[in-house]
């Protein structure tokens, strides 16, 4: 709500807002506020409840990655080269980042 109201004083200082165009936006403004805000944020937040601090962080590294192939899946947008290849070194990142907990050999309790 806070964010709201400050952006919405910012527009009118630095752009001229059309009334027309807000209310024809009305729908996708809603499902943004709604969905990004709301749900979104809810369901990170009960995701990371229960995952590792260490873990948690390097997954949020990927979401320029999910943002990306969103754009590219949904809306039809073109990727170039460069884009391409920094998703792919994000996504290799976290995957090495993750290779060490995999490979630690387990320990074996006493009691077998």
């Amino acid at each position: 709500m806070v964010v709201g109201v400050i952006s919405t004083v910012l527009m009118f200082i630095f752009e001229k807002p059309d009334f027309a165009g807000i209310m024809a936006a009305w729908l996708p403004i809603l499902f943004t506020g709604v969905m990004s805000s709301g749900v979104a944020y809810t369901l990170q937040m009960a995701g990371q409840k229960n995952a590792e601090p260490a873990v948690a962080s390097i997954v949020m590294s990927l979401e320029s990655v999910f943002s990306v192939l969103a754009g590219w899946v949904v809306l039809g947008e073109t990727l170039l080269t460069r884009e391409l290849i920094g998703c792919i070194l994000v996504f290799a990142a976290v995957i090495i980042a993750q290779l060490p907990e995999f490979l630690k050999p387990k320990k074996v309790s006493e009691n077998n």
